[in-house]
């Protein structure tokens, strides 16, 4: 049964939010009904192009991987982050937007920004299109991931961010993602908003957790956030395999008569 949109993100239920990141047909396949929310997420220029930061995912890109993995999900809801734009401008991401909804038909969008979005998300709710907003650390702000900073250490940063996060609330945002953000900060923001909290790298005070779901899984062996932990190491399962396939495909043990086609 597909899981409806209102009731996951009900803060009210006082039931975590289970999310994580997809951006091809068979992996969703394999995790759809297993988490509530699948995030197509610009992590994908990072993931899966090698890029050093999220800002050279197009729409195009999006549109395409955001259709495999809503095709192939029937169960979880599924999300898409809004790909980064220099110049920000209201009609043109209300238009974006609206575009990459129609093509893919997801649940909803994800956008990285603050109190500009404002109206974007007033219009967009009038539209029928729910919006969760990201605070805290937004990637799509550096050019290089080696630049991203943790928030919430500031002088400012908590009356900046509960601010940014009650207007977002008001214009009607159904959930904020907080990414890289210090424990206490994360429970405010989540103590002082009727919408649920999604953390990443923001502790367990917030109403939900989201994780890139390669970095969960062991794909990478090098360096690691300090927020994820590693549910198995499938980088040393595919190295293993690889190697074993290698092996006999060159000691003519595959394919075997088990393997091959009688007449």
């Amino acid at each position: 049964m597909k899981k409806n949109i209102t009731s996951i993100f009900n803060k009210n239920s006082k039931k975590k939010i289970t999310c994580l990141t997809s951006y091809s047909f068979n992996f969703t396949k394999t995790i759809d009904g297993l988490i509530d929310v699948i995030l197509v997420g610009d992590s994908m220029g990072m993931v899966l192009y090698g890029m050093d930061n999220t800002r050279n995912v197009t729409d195009d890109m999006m549109i395409a991987h955001a259709k495999a993995v809503k095709k192939a999900s029937t169960k979880s809801l599924v999300f898409f982050d809004l790909p980064y734009v220099k110049n920000f401008n209201e009609t043109k991401v209300i238009k974006r937007v609206k575009r990459i909804i129609k093509l893919t038909k997801c649940d909803g969008v994800k956008i990285e920004g603050n109190k500009e979005l404002i109206n974007v998300i007033k219009k967009l709710k009038k539209k029928g299109i729910p919006v969760m907003v990201h605070l805290g650390l937004q990637p799509q702000k550096f050019s290089s991931s080696n630049k991203y900073k943790i928030y919430g250490r500031g002088k400012f940063d908590l009356i900046n961010i509960l601010k940014d996060a009650k207007l977002l609330e008001e214009a009607g945002a159904i959930s904020i993602l907080l990414e890289g953000v210090i424990s206490h900060v994360a429970r405010q923001v989540t103590n002082n908003v009727s919408i649920p909290t999604i953390g990443i790298g923001a502790s367990k005070y917030c109403d939900g957790q989201i994780l890139v779901s390669e970095d969960m899984l062991g794909f990478f062996s090098e360096y690691y956030p300090k927020f994820v932990k590693k549910y198995a190491d499938l980088s040393k399962i595919i190295k293993s395999s690889v190697q074993k396939y290698s092996s006999e495909v060159r000691n003519e043990k595959f394919p075997s008569k088990k393997f091959e086609y009688d007449q």
